[in-house]
């Protein structure tokens, strides 16, 4: 079963129609018709509308909903044995990954003798690509710089010989 038939389903059976589920989400009722319609939406709008539908966060329903709704945006059959087996063995890589990245990240802090400070600094550049932009840009700025001064240098070497 596909998400959208379960969420359809449970949205019949509490005898609620688009436009009064709507109503009591405060909703658009194309939020709704988006919902049945398997149009992309935010998990986050599925578990409000269920909250509103009567489903809590710990309810059977609202947890098939979310292993549905998982299983269409990722493609991984997770209801069968060995779809389950799949996305285990891919999340054991993910996080072998991490580790070993986490594992080279620490000898270059320790290689390089990062100061706390530094390390804040990098971890606050991490998380906003925007600045990671600007420091690239400062650092292409700084070799183009050295690069120019050091053709001058040879410029000049090969003038005065």
């Amino acid at each position: 079963m596909h998400y959208t038939q379960l969420f359809r389903s449970l949205r019949e059976t509490k005898g609620l129609s688009h436009e009064s589920l709507a109503r009591k989400a405060r909703c658009h009722r194309n939020t709704v018709i988006n919902v049945e319609g398997g149009r992309p939406v935010k998990f986050k709008t599925i578990a409000e509308l269920m909250a509103v539908m009567g489903f809590g966060a710990d309810s059977t329903e609202l947890k098939s909903i979310a292993l549905l709704w998982l299983e269409s945006i990722s493609g991984v059959n997770l209801t069968t044995e060995h779809g389950a087996a799949d996305a285990r063995r891919t999340i054991a890589s993910y996080r072998a990954t991490e580790q070993e990245a986490a594992q080279m990240l620490a000898n270059t802090v320790i290689a390089k003798h990062l100061t706390i400070d530094q390390i804040r600094a990098l971890l606050f550049a991490s998380g906003r690509p925007e600045i990671i932009t600007i420091l690239e840009t400062i650092r292409d700025l700084v070799t183009s710089s050295k690069q120019t001064a050091q053709d001058d240098s040879s410029l000049q070497a090969a003038e005065g010989s």
